[in-house]
């Protein structure tokens, strides 16, 4: 029996291909694998229409990030152990040292471009007195004293 690969190409138009997990075996390695890193997994499905919509933001954020961020699509038809918690199609989760540390459900482009650029500038693990909560300060907000999740929330 062949053992599933970290992440397995896959691409239907012969663009660049995305590393796209359809094992939990890959799933589990590409934890380990990209454990230095943010891992950034869009969980979606072929039969998915708004994880198509998705599909080019992430391609995107693949190409601008590079090396410092890893991106990975999972199949959650394919994943029945891994993906139990995914309620929403897209979903995108981000691990930090094979933690999930957030994720976005019914994800659109701007809030995982946002989520994806505060999770890789910001470790809460990195032992700067950080308390581990990651929040967004606008100037109208600061001068308040109140700060806006990246969810437009008011805290």
């Amino acid at each position: 029996m062949r053992r599933a690969s970290a992440a397995e190409a896959s691409t239907s138009d012969g663009a660049t291909a995305r590393a796209v997990i359809k094992s939990e075996a890959a799933f589990a390695d590409a934890l380990r694998t990209h454990k230095s890193r943010l891992l950034v997994v869009n969980y979606g499905a072929e039969w998915c229409k708004h994880c198509a919509k998705l599909t080019p933001a992430i391609d995107a954020l693949r190409e601008r990030w590079g090396s410092e961020v890893a991106f990975v699509d999972a199949d959650v038809d394919a994943l029945p152990f891994t993906a139990r918690a995914v309620r929403w199609t897209p979903t995108v989760a981000f691990y930090r040292n094979g933690r999930l540390v957030d994720e976005c459900e019914r994800a659109k482009p701007t809030q995982v471009a946002d989520r994806a650029w505060l999770h890789a500038c910001h470790d809460p693990d990195d032992g700067e007195g950080s308390s581990g909560s990651c929040l967004l300060y606008t100037s109208d907000a600061a001068d308040e004293g109140l700060g806006v999740d990246l969810g437009g929330r008011r805290i």
